[in-house]
Formats: C-alpha cells, structure tokens, sequence
C-alpha cells in the first residue's frame, strides 16, 4: 500500500463552522503513538444508614473525553514538514525519499520554531476568541479519528534544551471534551424522562397542556412552563415553535 503520510490535524470552529483559514489549523509534526478515549456514567452512590449494600441511582452519561500526546521537536533529528518542490514530490511514491535531499539542493528547507508551533497550538485549542470570549471548539482528525470537542486541560513537558536554555522538545498533553449544542443533544436523546431537559416542536393540534402531559405524565405543570418560555398566550401555539421544558422540580407538587 502507498499513498501520502496524512497528520493529526486539528481545526479550529469559526461560526459554528470548521475553519478553512491556515492560522486556525494546526498539523502535527508527527502522528501520535496512542490516544485515549474516556467514557464515564456518573451515579449516585449514598448509602442509607443501617443498610449493607448501595444502589446505584443514575445521574448522568458525561460527555467522553479525548487525551491525546503532542510532539514539538527543533532538535533536527525528526524530518519536518516538506514544502515548496519537495512538498509536491513528498505525495509521490518512490520519490518522497528523495524530496528532503531536494529540499535542501533548493533551499527552501523549512524552519521548524518550536515556540512558534506551541504559540500556534494554544491560539487554536486554548486561547479566547475576540467574540466569544471563550476557548475554540475544535475538530481532530486523523485516520478514523473524528473528534469535536473543547479543550479541558494542557500540560507541557519541555525535556530538552539548548546550552542558553531554549527549549528544543516539548510534549504536550492536551485533553478535550466531547462538545454538543443543546438543541441537538436534546434531540439525539430523543427521551421522555421528566428529569432532563427537553426541547419541542409544536405540530398543529398540539396544546401546550397536551405536550406538557406527553413529557410530565401531568398537565398541571403547563403554567410553569409558560412562564419559562415567556408566552403570553400559550392557548394559541404556532406550528414550528420551540418550546423548552425544564427539568421537572417535584418538590414544587
């Protein structure tokens, strides 16, 4: 089997949209050796007093998480990324080995920075955007690696360094968490139980006290969710409307 060397690459979201722009993608020097993909289910645990066992009274299914191993290498031993004539010739089979030696005859060798990657890194996964104000949502791919998520933690390992201190490895651990907008969640889960949050689209005939009765199992908690959703006149619904139903708060019975 031949073909190109395709990196881990990640891209930064811009308007809910994967990014096109060079400045917001980053492309590893070097493929990972491993990743790891973390699935957890949160329970409630408490035991009641006198009891010998514990039941497990579900809570939640957590987002799943990604923890993947970033190299940065200016020591000169890893081949870096080929551009120019070389970067054409690298997709070639049988004259990519020849493309680094091309490379230098020509003399547009790159320059790998390993500040200046780092600096790129973090402008994509852990810098705020001027707009938001928040951290990017970002893609990974790589292979059959597709995973969209928020960066939740960083950690930077420099190990070697020049005889003035410059660093010239650095291994960055970076961790990310699954991110979903609500609206698509809720209907993905597509589920009926009264303790999450649900969003639904009203169809002609609907009443709100009829959809309040098809999530709550009651149709007394509809003037709650009228006040929650700011209709002023919820006898006379709009096909196409959204209406949010908050977790249902039994204490309020």
């Amino acid at each position: 089997m031949s073909g190109k060397l395709e990196k881990l690459t990640i891209k930064a979201f811009e308007n809910d949209v994967v990014t096109v722009s060079p400045d917001l993608t980053f492309t590893a020097l070097v493929n990972p050796e491993s990743f790891t993909v973390n699935h957890s289910v949160r329970y409630n645990a408490t035991q009641i007093p006198g009891s010998a066992g514990i039941k497990q009274q579900y809570i939640s299914t957590a987002p799943p998480t990604l923890q993947i191993n970033i190299l940065f290498d200016g020591t000169g031993v890893l081949p870096l990324p080929l551009e120019g004539i070389a970067g054409a010739l690298s997709g070639v089979p049988g004259v990519g080995a020849v493309a680094g030696a091309i490379s230098g005859l020509l003399g547009d060798t790159p320059k790998y920075d390993i500040q200046k990657e780092i600096d790129k890194f973090k402008k994509i996964v852990y810098e705020h955007t001027g707009t938001k104000h928040e951290p990017r949502k970002v893609q990974l791919t790589w292979g059959m690696l597709l995973f969209e998520g928020v960066l939740t933690s960083l950690n930077l390992n420099f190990k070697l360094f020049s005889p003035s201190g410059i660093p010239l490895r650095a291994i960055a651990t970076a961790t990310f968490s699954a991110s979903i907008e609500d609206v698509i969640r809720v209907l993905k889960q597509n589920n009926s139980s009264p303790d999450l949050t649900h969003i639904r689209v009203v169809k002609r005939g609907d009443t709100l006290p009829l959809m309040t009765y098809k999530i709550y199992g009651d149709t007394s908690y509809y003037l709650e969710v009228a006040r929650v959703n700011n209709l002023t006149n919820f006898r006379n619904l709009n096909p196409g409307d959204k209406i949010f139903f908050p977790p249902l708060d039994k204490s309020k019975k």
